[in-house]
């Protein structure tokens, strides 16, 4: 009856958790579309005006930024190699990140110390980082070309070379996210309950057959939530690009995230930054709703 009561009261006053949620959340939503939400719609719309920052007014053009997006070689090649190189990173971090978690969940001593130590990464200041690497790959003073010269090899020079920039581009998003995904991981592997692997046991199944029929089956709805949020992140990937090659040499390393700072900011081309980050948002979603939808399809048919 007290219950009842009170729950009585509350649709009298008509104070029902909906609105209370609404207003709590309130302050939080308009921060977002301050700060965020109005910014990032305004980017979207420039991409079918013309303005490049000295004239007195934008021009409305239509989808001739996105024309102009698609015949421009250089667009086309950053596109591609944001696509492939994010694709990469991913599929690095998420296998990285697992075989982190199998080690974390084992029971050795002092794991709460090993789990730390794999989360740093996660939590160092990518600035700091790049002006390490910097400092370690330099061609004339960098520690890497100091020790080839004491070992009489021929040093490589990662500043001109196109090729080692992706590499260590690639090293660097690896080692920063395996941290998170492994922790992600690590929250899925011990949410699978462990009567199912003693009943394996007692039916005599071995190592390899109790991670392909517990283990993934189990790791499933987390599978989903890394693949996703690591889609997102690669391929908006833009720190390591700008501190440690900024984009060289020649463009050569050159992704899309980048390519819209620096039209934006550094070329005043409003226009077109605005249809390439319009662009990659589409991109973006399409290639997590059809991993969403492929998963869910998967879970399904299992």
């Amino acid at each position: 009856m007290k219950a009842g009561s009170i729950e009585q009261r509350k649709k009298k006053r008509g104070w029902t958790d909906p609105k209370r949620a609404l207003v709590i959340l309130a302050p939080m939503i308009l921060w977002w579309f301050l700060a965020a939400g109005f910014p990032m719609l305004f980017g979207f719309v420039l991409g079918f005006f013309e303005w490049r920052g000295i004239n007195p007014q934008p021009k409305f053009i239509w989808f001739e930024n996105f024309v102009t997006f698609f015949k421009n070689s250089l667009y086309r090649e950053i596109l591609w190699r944001t696509i492939w190189l994010g694709v990469v990173t991913t599929a690095g971090t998420v296998l990285c990140g697992f075989g982190a978690a199998l080690l974390m969940n084992m029971p050795l001593k002092g794991r709460g110390a090993f789990r730390s130590l794999w989360y740093i990464p996660a939590v160092t200041s990518t600035v700091a980082i790049s002006q390490v690497i910097q400092i370690m790959i330099d061609p004339f003073n960098g520690v890497l070309t100091r020790i080839f010269n004491a070992n009489g090899w021929t040093p490589i020079n990662f500043v001109d070379s196109a090729t080692w920039g992706y590499i260590v581009i690639i090293f660097y998003s690896i080692w920063k996210g395996v941290g998170g995904s492994a922790l992600l991981w690590l929250a899925g592997l011990q949410c699978i309950d462990a009567s199912l692997y003693e009943a394996a046991e007692m039916d005599g199944a071995n190592t390899f057959q109790k991670f392909l029929h517990i283990t993934l089956p189990g790791l499933r709805p987390i599978v989903t939530y890394i693949v996703i949020t690591g889609i997102i992140g690669a391929l908006q990937i833009y720190e390591p690009v700008a501190f440690i090659t900024n984009g060289g040499p020649q463009n050569g390393t050159m992704v899309l995230a980048l390519k819209i700072v620096k039209d934006g900011f550094f070329n005043f081309n409003f226009g077109m930054a605005g249809a390439s980050s319009l662009i990659l948002a589409i991109i973006i979603f399409v290639c997590s709703a059809s991993y969403y939808l492929f998963s869910k399809r998967r879970a399904n048919d299992a």
